[in-house]
């Protein structure tokens, strides 16, 4: 949209109308398709065009936030996790190599595979299903685009907290690419990416894109003295695109990703059960941690002296390599009516290896566990494939506009979980193997429609019907003083459905071309599902492997104002959350004395504000400013503390479940605030430099839904900062950054692990810095 002064009573009308606007209720599903998407820029305003309208984001109904390609590059964002540093309402956390994406209080808290992702990743239209897949690189983008609110009735995959998508940049109808190469420090950071595109021939067109990063580490080993967090990844992507008339486009697309280092291991943080060694009650001296003890031949223990480093006798393993193959057919059919296929394979293999006891305790026989060589070495091969189809039709009849869609999705996951002293060449018994597959078979048909009563009112309906169906197959056993090691007695190999019907409902009202106000209603389901290897049962009698499905209840009041030099978005909204999907401790009788259990045990509800600015009160200085507010609470979930150290024995039965209503819930900020101004400065025939920073601040959050204290993140602020020189045909740039300026040490998630009775956790990284050299054309 172009930059146009208006009248002081104009902007006055409009300050009055978004006062009168801030009545509470969230975001039902008025969400552009991104594979119709194409960007323009005038100024910093995007626009997208959906269902054959262009509309800029200030005119779009939706809870939504987009990051354009120059926005990504000058912050050096190559990944999901440095999102949340451009985005209000989103947060961020990895475990396990999960990655856990939380929106407005929603997100993922397993930790085994099997649970779908509660904020939905899409590439080009095609759902991510994985959670470990979704910690891929982002490269060569067009934009990213963050939703906020339930997803569904215009989307192929539903999801209850959110989506981010993913929108590459495609061939275009002339040459044009760029080259980029970033060299960074204060530890070895290379990262080179570089993309052409442009026609083969008057009906066919391509795009290339690479990208490599090589990364020394931002820790180290202290046993072995190499380095970990490092960073070996390759990416690439290539277009084909099709034109064999006017109205048919045949997009093709392959992309492949691969990782080989030794990151993403849990930290030590803490101990799990301080003083039970100094204590005089010797009994509970089962409860130090493996770390704490003395090896058998007489070597000492130590965990890692920074929490940056490790100490453990094994490096880790991240050895992860994903590839997937798209078709995209877009036909119009006629002025009115465009059909749209979206074929997709994509397939996931990961190995992931780490020591739990995160120490140099090698592990011998303890009293605790008999025969077995006590250690928590954790060996996790992931292997998924995914099949999905969707089928669009785009409606335009002038009043009525929107789409009818219906999707496919054919997924199958194989997990090893394993456990032990020697889980990298099987010598010795596993102490814990949680084995499975999963195979997910689901279908949906979804619509949403808008109809124009007149020029300035509108109203929205959708619908979205979705049939899952899930069959589990679990090979799980724990080891024991007794018995010593032994599958389950009851072993899953069984298959449950589900159905379910999500309505949205929505208005919009829009007085004048420069102000809009919606409100929005919706439903949200993700589906039940089971834990691959869980040994899910409240008794040998009383099965229970599956669990049902959560579902999110959302309204949102929101307001849009473009008026000159400022865009203003604000959205309030307000959300309940059904039967959600979490882990609860329960007790057994042998060691370790308890495990967790996925269970339809939470109810929660989540109320807040999101404000985007944007002022540019001169064409030198622009400022991007996000605020939001987040109050998420648990108003009922009743569970077991596993940091409670009467479960670890025979009487852990009879520990009462903790009454956790009132807690905050996971990953969930009460306040989120990001400032990002930019000034450019014209060098005349010399080019021009533009200064840039960016403030990213988070309040405190939990990494448990417990508020341990020793599993949270205090408030922080992330600082970071650019200088871009740009030569004066702005063909040239180089880009001197400096992230995480402060040096923040930030945990990005926790665990408390059983097994080895400590307290771990991930870290954002620190401090880096460098330049990037760019070229385009």
């Amino acid at each position: 949209m172009a930059v146009t002064s208006k009248s002081p009573a104009r902007l006055l009308s409009t300050s009055a109308a978004l006062a009168l606007a801030v009545v509470i209720m969230p975001s039902a599903a008025f969400a552009q398709d991104e594979e119709q998407a194409e960007q323009a820029e005038y100024g910093n305003d995007i626009i997208v065009t959906a269902q054959k309208r262009e509309q800029s984001l200030s005119d779009v109904s939706l809870s939504v936030s987009a990051i354009g390609a120059d926005q990504l590059a000058e912050n050096n964002i190559v990944n999901i996790e440095a999102l949340q540093n451009l985005a209000p309402s989103i947060s961020f956390g990895n475990d396990f190599n999960f990655a856990k994406l939380f929106i407005r209080g929603i997100g993922l808290s397993s930790s085994l595979p099997g649970v779908d992702p509660s904020v939905a990743l899409h590439v080009d239209g095609v759902v991510v299903s994985l959670a470990q897949a979704q910690l891929g690189s982002l490269f060569d983008l067009e934009r990213v685009e963050v939703l906020r609110g339930p997803q569904g009735t215009l989307y192929g995959r539903n999801a209850t907290g959110g989506a981010v998508n993913l929108i590459t940049a495609k061939p275009t109808a002339y040459l044009d690419g760029y080259a980029r190469l970033t060299v960074g420090g204060p530890d070895l950071n290379v990262l080179a990416e570089s993309a052409v595109g442009g026609p083969i021939s008057d009906n066919v067109r391509a795009r290339l894109a690479v990208q490599r990063l090589v990364r020394h580490g931002y820790g180290i080993n202290e046993y072995t003295g190499h380095d970990i967090d490092d960073a070996n990844q390759w990416s690439v992507r290539g277009h084909l695109e099709f034109l064999p008339s006017e109205n048919v486009d045949i997009l093709l697309t392959g992309e492949y990703h691969s990782e080989d280092d030794r990151s993403l291991a849990i930290k030590f943080r803490e101990v799990s059960f301080p003083g039970v060694l100094d204590d005089s009650n010797p009994a509970n001296d089962g409860l130090s941690a493996l770390g704490q003890r003395s090896n058998a031949n007489g070597s000492p223990v130590a965990f890692a002296s920074n929490p940056r480093n490790l100490n453990t006798n094994f490096d880790p393993i991240n050895d992860r390599e994903q590839w997937a193959l798209t078709g995209a057919i877009t036909i119009d059919a006629s002025d009115e009516v465009t059909i749209k296929s979206l074929t997709s394979y994509r397939k996931f293999d990961a190995i992931f290896f780490h020591d739990f006891d995160m120490s140099s305790y090698l592990g011998y026989p303890l009293a605790q566990t008999g025969p077995f060589q006590t250690s928590a070495n954790h060996w996790q091969p992931v292997f998924e494939n995914q099949f999905s189809q969707e089928l669009q039709a785009n409606l335009d009849f002038g009043s009525l506009y929107g789409l009818i869609g219906g999707f496919y999705l054919d997924e199958h996951i194989r997990v090893e979980n394993h456990i032990g002293y020697d889980v990298l060449q099987n010598t010795d018994p596993f102490r814990v193997q949680f084995d499975g597959t999963l195979d997910v078979k689901a279908w949906a048909l979804f619509a949403n429609f808008t109809y124009d009563l007149s020029d300035q009112f509108a109203v929205k309906a959708g619908g979205r019907y979705s049939s899952e169906k899930r069959h589990l197959a679990n090979q799980a056993g724990i080891g024991t003083a007794a018995a010593g090691f032994a599958l389950d007695a009851l072993q899953w190999d069984d298959s449950k459905s589900w159905d379910d019907f999500s309505p949205s409902l929505g208005v919009e009202f829009r007085p004048n071309d420069d102000l809009l106000i919606y409100g929005n209603w919706s439903r949200g389901f993700k589906s039940g599902t089971a834990e691959i290897g869980s040994t899910r049962k409240l008794s040998p009698t009383q099965p229970l492997p599956f669990v049902n499905p959560e579902k999110v209840e959302a309204f949102e009041l929101g307001t849009k104002i473009s008026g000159g030099t400022i865009d203003l978005n604000l959205a309030a909204y307000y959300q309940t959350l059904k039967d959600g999907q979490f882990s609860l401790t329960r007790p057994i009788p042998a060691p370790p004395f308890f495990t967790s259990t996925l269970t339809n045990a939470a109810q929660s509800e989540a109320y807040g504000v999101d404000v985007e600015l944007l002022w540019r009160p001169t064409s030198e200085f622009t400022l991007n400013a996000m605020v939001g507010y987040l109050h998420s609470e648990f108003t009922k979930f009743f569970s077991k503390d596993p940091l409670d150290p009467a479960l670890f024995g025979p009487g852990g039965a009879a520990v009462q479940d903790s009454d956790l209503s009132g807690n905050a819930t996971r990953m969930s900020p009460k306040w989120s605030v990001n400032l990002n101004p930019n000034y450019e400065l014209d060098l005349g025939q010399t080019g021009s430099l533009a200064f840039g920073t960016n403030f990213a601040y988070r309040s405190k959050q939990y990494h448990t839904e417990f508020n341990d204290e020793r599993l949270s993140q205090n408030g922080y602020v992330m600082w970071d900062a650019n200088i871009l020189y740009t030569s004066p045909d702005r063909d040239w740039t180089a880009n001197f950054f400096m992230k995480n300026i402060l040096d923040k040490l930030v945990w990005a998630g926790s665990f408390s692990v059983s097994t080895s009775r400590t307290i771990g956790g991930t870290l954002m990284p620190p401090r880096t810095y460098g330049m990037t050299f760019g070229y385009k054309f």
